[in-house]
């Protein structure tokens, strides 16, 4: 009756389990291998992350560096600041002197003044600086003089030992009727060239006669250089802009042995055998030796050189 009127047989009950079942197995299998493939993938994506990163170079930390001015040319108190004087070097922000004057401040410190001496490759500060040129020329510190010596254009080296260059003075003289030559000052500031303290606007100073130098030297210098006027004469070398005075090893003078070198050391001659008018041997009577007597200017003498008169 049940299965007249539609009831589910038991064969049609468990056809529909068995469907059921597979389903079920399909779906996990589906998840399960979704699951894999995520996986798979990423790892994957783990392994090429971490092979970029390793091939990646390891950047160093930037330092903190500062561009600075430096000075490239030795530069005289009162020279008017030019740009070419200087350049920009790095240093490292916790070694800045301080006050330095930073590259971003270059422009406004060209036109101004050098308030004192700046020496090459030096960094430059604030104190460096001044609005107005300097009255220097003749603000003589303490222990030093002005002395003035006479040159014309080849003693003055044609007009370029100008006003705020550095020069050495030479002395050439005779001694032992041999001329020599020496430096006398080193490195010492001209202070004016014909009465012109200013030279700025020309690379030189116009020399067409004798023209009178004054330079900045110590007391003792002054006193040198005034001796050595007297005595001989003096003359002027140019000193670049980079010398360091304290790097001249050169001796203080030159003489001409030095141009041409010494001569040759001649072999001492043989002393020659001096001719007598006549020689006479006898015995001394006291010793028994025997003696030699040589006549000279008609007087026989005793030989003392003869080996059996001692």
């Amino acid at each position: 009756m049940a299965t007249r009127f539609g009831a589910a047989s038991p064969a049609h009950s468990y056809a529909t389990k068995v469907r059921w079942l597979v389903g079920g197995l399909v779906i996990v299998i589906l998840v399960l291998a979704v699951a894999i493939v995520y996986i798979a993938q990423t790892e994957n994506t783990d392994n090429s992350s971490a092979a970029v990163l390793a091939a990646a170079p390891v950047q160093e930390p930037r330092q903190n560096t500062v561009d600075v001015l430096y000075a490239a040319m030795r530069i005289e108190e009162g020279t008017k600041l030019e740009p070419h004087m200087f350049k920009f070097l790095p240093m490292e922000a916790d070694q800045l002197p301080m006050a330095a004057v930073r590259a971003q401040d270059a422009p406004g410190l060209y036109g101004k003044y050098a308030s004192r001496l700046i020496n090459a490759n030096m960094p430059l500060v604030a104190e460096d600086i001044a609005a107005d040129r300097p009255i220097t020329s003749f603000n003589i510190p303490p222990g030093f003089r002005a002395a003035t010596i006479t040159v014309d254009a080849r003693s003055g080296v044609e007009g370029f030992a100008k006003p705020n260059s550095r020069v050495d003075v030479l002395w050439t003289y005779t001694q032992d009727s041999k001329k020599k030559v020496a430096t006398i000052a080193r490195f010492v500031k001209v202070l004016s060239v014909g009465g012109q303290r200013d030279a700025a606007g020309g690379d030189r100073v116009a020399l067409t006669g004798a023209a009178n130098v004054t330079l900045l030297v110590t007391e003792k210098d002054a006193k040198k250089i005034e001796l050595a006027r007297s005595l001989g004469e003096l003359s002027l070398s140019l000193v670049g802009d980079n010398e360091n005075p304290m790097n001249s090893s050169d001796p203080d003078s030159v003489t001409i042995l030095d141009l041409i070198g010494k001569p040759a050391e001649q072999p001492a001659a043989e002393p020659a055998e001096v001719q007598h008018d006549g020689v006479m041997y006898t015995s001394d009577p006291q010793t028994g030796r025997q003696i030699r007597y040589v006549l000279v200017n008609g007087r026989w003498t005793l030989d003392r050189s003869f080996g059996g008169g001692e």
